[in-house]
């Protein structure tokens, strides 16, 4: 028994055959320009979102922002540094002395002032300023840190390039399961009638009853197309909004649903591509990685060298004994260490270094062939693309035949089916194949380092 509602419908709609055939024929033409309007979002809006929001982006910026104080903080070390220091000290015994101050008065008495040497309760107070006068190891570190500094802000415009491409990659697949799933509602809806269609024609003696039970399987095969499509389009849909932060309307007409239409243009030369690998953030984050390295390697040899430094004291206390309170002191500081550990150290960050160069040349070589893979996917999918715009129209066309032969008699209902089957594949792989297509393009150009937000 079929459906009630498939039932209720059938009375008025013996003569829908034909006009199923021009309803398919106008919704299997679907359009690939992109959707217009205003609110609805775009890659654009998602990249956007994304560079603040992504947890990749903003780590990279914050381990940006903690190089760059770092670098602050070594140059800071060049400048003159304060100290201040207080302290009160209770003495078991006062220490004093009685002192002559002029000649013997009468009966031959001197003179005296107590001079305190040791108070009981003792205080002191004294600030210090300290300039660096030759400190080669300082400049080195400063070197070091300033490279390791535009190393992570060139290692945080890479990040934001990657993410750039595992957004465009989740945004043309979410499109692309969206196009998907409507393709699979009309087909659905298509079976539907035509089942409608097949159950009149059956009882009316016309068609057998197994191409009735053919259709209805058919009706359920669709169904089971339509709840794939949305896990994948709902799964798409959660995995945008982890990477991008942003929320992704419900509705449908609430951002560009449609693919962007591909004039199959090839791109330019692969040694066109090519020309600025040295420029890519990816390569110059390793470049300045290898500075660091090898400032470190020479701050590690300038250790060996004597550092010298000023320094001008205040003191205060009550402790003057036979001085005066407060005094300055003015010192010059010569420091010279000499061990085995600093030459092994040195030794070391020389061979820190050039693990550093082979990164470099890893990088580089890294990003050429990121590059001509991208180059080479970005033609594979043109030829995918046109191959599957061409099985598309060909499977249009069949499905055209078939039914217009099984309406004349010529044809079984079976063939009819499988040129469904046949067409709604084809549509699917249409779909898949300009998707691809679009975010290769999308990848290829975040390769060379192009960014794809609009200015």
């Amino acid at each position: 028994m079929i459906n009630a509602k498939l039932l209720e419908r059938t009375t008025h709609r013996t003569r829908l055959w034909s006009n199923t055939v021009v309803f398919l024929a106008s919704l299997l033409a679907m359009p690939l320009a992109p959707s217009k309007g205003s609110g609805r979002q775009s890659l654009d809006d998602f990249l956007r979102h994304a560079k603040d929001h992504n947890y990749d982006n903003r780590e990279a910026r914050a381990l940006a922002l903690q190089r760059a104080h770092e670098a602050n903080e070594a140059w800071a070390r060049l400048f003159p540094s304060l100290s201040l220091q207080a302290d009160n000290v209770r003495n078991q015994y006062l220490g004093a002395a009685n002192i002559p101050t002029g000649e013997p008065a009468a009966g031959g008495i001197l003179p005296t002032r107590q001079v305190i040497i040791t108070p009981t309760n003792q205080w002191d107070a004294s600030i210090s300023a300290t300039l660096p006068l030759v400190d080669l190891a300082s400049w080195a570190d400063i070197r070091a840190a300033s490279a390791t500094r535009e190393a992570q802000e060139a290692r945080a415009e890479a990040t934001e390039l990657d993410v750039q491409k595992t957004v465009a990659r989740t945004y043309y697949q979410f499109i692309g399961a969206i196009g998907v799933g409507r393709a699979a509602r009309r087909t659905f809806a298509a079976a539907e009638d035509n089942a409608m269609y097949i159950d009149t024609r059956t009882r009316a003696g016309l068609v057998l009853d197994l191409d009735l039970k053919r259709s209805l399987a058919e009706v359920e095969r669709d169904r089971q197309a339509i709840s794939d499509a949305d896990y994948s389009s709902v799964t798409l849909r959660r995995s945008l909004e982890t990477l991008t932060g942003l929320r992704v309307a419900d509705d449908s007409t609430s951002y560009s649903s449609d693919l962007p239409e591909d004039s199959l243009r090839d791109e330019s030369s692969l040694a066109e591509w090519m020309t600025n690998i040295e420029k890519l953030p990816s390569v110059q984050a390793a470049l300045h990685d290898q500075e660091a390295a090898d400032y470190t390697a020479s701050r590690a040899q300038d250790a060996l060298y004597p550092s010298l430094s000023l320094q001008f004291t205040e003191t205060a206390t009550n402790a003057v004994g036979f001085g005066e309170s407060p005094y300055h002191s003015v010192r010059l500081l010569a420091s010279w260490k000499l061990d085995l550990s600093s030459s092994n150290s040195a030794k070391a960050q020389a061979a820190a270094a050039e693990a550093t160069t082979a990164r470099y040349d890893r990088a580089r070589s890294a990003a050429a062939d990121m590059l001509f893979n991208d180059w080479q996917a970005v033609r594979t999918q043109m030829a995918k693309s046109r191959a599957a715009r061409s099985s598309l129209n060909a499977s249009r066309a069949a499905l055209s035949v078939a039914r217009e032969n099984y309406s004349s008699g010529k044809a079984t209902f079976l063939e009819v089916v499988q040129a469904e089957r046949d067409a709604f594949s084809a549509e699917v792989t249409d779909i898949q194949a300009l998707a691809d297509l679009a975010s290769a393009r999308a990848i290829l150009r975040l390769s060379a380092g192009q960014s794809l937000m609009t200015p």
